[in-house]
């Protein structure tokens, strides 16, 4: 993806970052370090949209509905990419971040547009190269600005015209060696402490949100008073950005793919709609023939279904809990075979029946993943935090536009339902365990609808798999996520099941390696292996007999050592975990729902 910086009417290509970087770590509100450039990504009211826009609408009806958006857009093509400008060009803007810079050479600290040369990153005492600050301050708010040097330099006393310098002194590296000094009024003081949580206590806020520009492309602020706490953060920091990502899949019914095609094609499609009948119903049916059909496989009558639910003012309404609803049913139900979504039942082996009831390779299929918008800081926002504003995330637009930036996701993977009865056996015996990790989660959102004793079962089974998949598939850990499927409290209806899967923006996200692990001759041996490796830990006995570990201890016996994964594949950033649901503990062997199949 071409980037390029922005400042008011001028350009110049400064980059390019992967395509699904624009939707994770490098999105809208980000801090990029490119190789001559720091800076931060515009927000998506400043993308360049080309005048064929329509090549990169990616389209998902059951996101559209749930987010309410029109469509989404890819971040790129290869045949829309135009490093050298012109009006068809889609390249997204960065603009310059953090603005104070240092000079290496003679240790000038201040604002780039005072100490650089003209068109240059060159001082304009010594012709060094300038290099961007380190430390930026944030707010819990998203709001972010730069450190404020001369503030503290001075320790809240006032300085006619102060000149900073920025020196390194000793030896160790550490915030103690980085002096900052004033060479008017001879202050010193080093950035020890700077980074501790109430080190700019008394610092003032004043909502810059420097990724979002006005028409003159001045930064703007937020209209919001914000009262939160400011924080340093260094510029790299992983705590700087958190993106927020809504993601689907793509699934029967066939109204999801036909949606997709009539999206494409919606300038024919409009042109019919405007005729009278019969000539509308005979000009649909045209279309129908020369580009639905092959696409779709399907009916004309569906076709003209799901075309007046398109164009109908009413919208289908569904939530999170609805899209997982949906989702678990096409899996349960008969296999499919179309465009986006694959699925062949495998049978389970007979010493797995009483565990698992059902195993579906899914040798096809299709994510679709959203930016929303991003945090600071938390990666979760705490209920009832100190200036906290009543939003879930920091936008990435000025105001909400009809769409938002996404990718595709293509890949494969094993859906593995457990054994209903069986489940609920066990659940009813161990929900008194786990009330206290219910407690704690009162505060945090991960997973907090869906949270049940069932649910850390279903999560702790699926990292397990996870890393026992990894060995075995030729996929990396952090290459392979999960999604859960347990019964919400709210909702009478019952799911039992969980998805590996791996998916990447191309079509290397399906090279088979999961799909052959399901298979009946080797899934069986897979539970073995996963459960062989759960039975013990490098940190026992402390780790199996724990019941407070992990971020606000919501963890029990999960570690690194033995549950944990990368970020990128847990929903529920690592928490929720206990390897004694699944394999028992040395006192209470009876606790792990597969210690009989273990022969304990």
């Amino acid at each position: 993806m071409a980037i390029r910086l922005e400042k008011r009417r001028k350009k110049r290509y400064i980059g390019e970052i992967r395509r699904s970087n624009m939707i994770t770590t490098f999105g809208a509100g980000a801090l990029v370090d490119f190789p001559k450039f720091s800076g931060i990504m515009a927000g998506i009211d400043s993308w360049k949209i080309p005048l064929n826009a329509k090549e990169l609408r990616i389209s998902e009806r059951n996101l559209e509905n749930l987010l309410g958006k029109e469509y989404f857009v890819q971040p790129t093509a290869p045949e829309a990419d135009n490093r050298y400008g012109g009006d068809d060009s889609f390249a997204i803007p960065a603009f310059r971040f953090p603005n104070m810079y240092y000079c290496p050479k003679c240790h000038m600290l201040d604002y780039y547009w005072k100490i650089f040369k003209r068109q240059k990153a060159q001082c304009i005492e010594c012709n060094s190269v300038l290099i961007p600050s380190r430390f930026i301050t944030s707010c819990i708010n998203g709001h972010i600005d730069d450190f404020p040097y001369t503030a503290w330099v001075h320790k809240g006393k006032t300085c006619e015209k102060p000149v900073l310098t920025l020196n390194y002194e000793g030896k160790t590296g550490g915030l103690d060696s980085i002096i900052i000094g004033c060479e008017a009024c001879k202050a010193k003081r080093s950035m020890e402490g700077s980074m501790s949580k109430d080190a700019l206590k008394g610092f003032k806020c004043y909502g810059k949100m420097p990724w979002l520009r006005d028409n003159r492309g001045k930064e703007i602020k937020d209209t919001q008073v914000c009262h939160a706490k400011i924080r340093t953060l260094q510029r790299s920091a992983s705590n700087v950005y958190y993106s927020v990502n809504q993601s689907a899949l793509t699934i029967p019914p066939w109204s999801n793919i036909i949606h997709e095609e009539i999206k494409k094609n919606e300038d024919a499609i409009e042109i019919c709609n405007n005729m009278e009948m019969p000539l509308r119903k005979e000009a649909l049916k045209e279309i129908f023939k020369q580009k639905i059909k092959k696409e779709c496989k399907c009916s004309f009558e569906e076709f003209i279904t799901e075309v007046e639910k398109v164009y109908s003012e009413e919208k289908e309404e569904i939530n999170e809990k609805t899209l997982l609803i949906n989702e678990y049913n096409a899996f349960c139900t008969e296999d499919k075979d179309d465009k986006h979504f694959k699925t062949s039942l495998e049978s389970v082996s007979p010493e797995l029946e009483n565990y698992i009831s059902e195993v579906k390779l899914v040798k096809r299929l299709r994510e679709v993943q959203v930016l929303l918008g991003f945090r600071r800081i938390l990666p979760e926002y705490e209920e009832g935090t100190e200036g906290l504003f009543e939003k879930d995330y920091t936008p990435i637009s000025k105001s909400p536009l009809s769409w938002l930036p996404a990718v595709e996701l293509f890949g494969e993977g094993i859906f593995i339902k457990f054994n209903e009865e069986r489940l609920k056996e066990w659940e009813r015996k161990y929900e008194v365990r786990y009330n206290a990790m219910k407690i704690r989660l009162n505060k945090r959102t991960i997973g907090k609808e869906m949270m049940s004793t069932r649910y850390v079962l279903l999560h702790t089974m699926a990292h397990l798999l996870i890393r026992q998949l990894s060995l075995q598939s030729g996929y990396s850990s952090a290459s392979i996520k999960e999604k859960i499927y347990s019964t919400f409290d709210d909702i009478d209806i019952s799911m039992a099941g969980i998805l590996i899967y791996t998916a990447a923006t191309d079509c290397d996200g399906s090279l088979g390696g999961l799909v052959r692990e399901g298979k009946t001759n080797r899934f069986s041996n897979t539970i073995k292996g996963c459960l062989e490796e759960a039975s013990w830990c490098s940190a026992d006995p402390l780790c199996i007999d724990s019941t407070a570990q992990g971020m606000d201890s919501l963890n029990y016996a999960a570690c690194h050592a033995c549950v944990l994964l990368p970020e990128t594949s847990c929903e529920a950033r690592n928490c929720l975990l206990d390897r004694a649901a699944v394999v028992g503990t040395p006192d209470e062997r009876d606790i792990g729902y597969f210690s009989s199949f273990m022969g304990r």
